[in-house]
């Protein structure tokens, strides 16, 4: 199986810090760390690490971390065919990180906000050959709605994650197989307010929420955390139990959901199992620090899932 990404590259920066500030409040950090990141790249990596061949579509700018995380790239065995250097600096985001794992994140696009339609016509090819399309809101929605065009042409499964959260324009809806929402996302895109509930109660509801909303895809799932994970397919829901972990760091877990999910259900395994896999991969990373080093091997994924509960359902 083959998977396109219509990609984003984020030089993170994160500092650790005893509490989440509140409005005007200055933080005193205790720690620091760099990581590459923006979730069209982790995504990338994630599904190429366990086994999915993966074409990435980036913009990075012509400056050191440009250059750096396209020679990894390379030394990780992806194709930089369709990796475009721009004359403006690379992404760069900024993250809070509290000591329960939860966290502030900001982003500057830079290079990201240049990509276009005509680097996703040079890819037509690629995209024609790959069995995903997959893209998150890092990269402009042109780029998307270029991209899922050719892939729907082409008979192709479509996924996205529209975070940072915007609303998707009813086209890109409309070309859209698998969408993944977290709970703050999928409130406001289905106008409702049910903030904390119950994963059965918010799968009681999701479906005559979603068909109120005109949703018309095959598959939407609505990640809610430690309390698991909702999935509406064909009218019917499955709720997906979190796995029990001492959360670090939340940063990129929706990413490592994503990759586990497309990467399952590429492999043709159920929706149950697939879901399955998506929660332990979120967990991998949001039980570690980082994102970029810490993205599941796919033995890594296997020996977790034969080692570790679920929280009840």
């Amino acid at each position: 199986m083959r998977a396109f990404v219509v990609g984003a590259y984020v030089s993170a920066n994160f500092l650790f810090v005893p509490s989440l500030p509140r409005e005007a409040q200055t933080a005193a950090a205790t720690g620091y760390f760099h990581d590459h990141g923006g979730k069209g790249l982790n995504l990338g990596i994630g599904l190429h690490r366990l086994g999915v061949a993966t074409d990435l579509l980036l913009s990075v700018g012509d400056d050191a971390r440009g250059r750096e995380i396209t020679q990894l790239l390379r030394e990780m065995g992806l194709s930089t065919d369709h990796v475009h250097t721009a004359e403006v600096g690379s992404g760069f985001g900024i993250g809070l990180i509290a000591p329960d794992g939860a966290n502030l994140l900001a982003a500057y696009m830079g290079a990201n906000a240049l990509l276009g339609e005509t680097h996703v016509e040079q890819a037509r090819k690629t995209i024609e050959a790959a069995h995903f399309c997959l893209a998150q809101f890092e990269s402009p929605e042109p780029a998307i709605l270029a991209a899922f065009r050719i892939a729907k042409a082409a008979g192709r499964v479509t996924y996205l994650n529209p975070s940072p959260w915007s609303q998707p324009s009813d086209e890109l809806l409309g070309l859209t197989d698998i969408m993944v929402v977290n709970e703050p996302e999928a409130m406001d895109f289905l106008g409702v307010a049910t903030a904390g509930a119950p994963a059965q109660d918010f799968a009681r509801d999701l479906p005559d929420f979603s068909k109120r909303r005109g949703w018309r895809g095959e598959l939407l799932v609505v990640t809610l955390a430690e309390r698991g994970a909702v999935a509406l397919k064909g009218g019917a829901c499955t709720v997906a139990p979190a796995f029990p972990i001492d959360q670090i760091d939340a940063t990129g877990a929706g990413d490592g959901f994503g990759c586990g999910l497309v990467s399952a259900l590429a492999a043709g395994e159920s929706l149950d199992a697939a879901l399955r896999k998506a929660s332990a991969c979120g967990a991998l990373v949001a039980s570690r620090k980082g994102v970029f080093d810490v993205l599941p091997h796919t033995g890594e994924l296997e020996k977790f899932l034969s080692s570790r509960p679920m929280a009840p359902g």
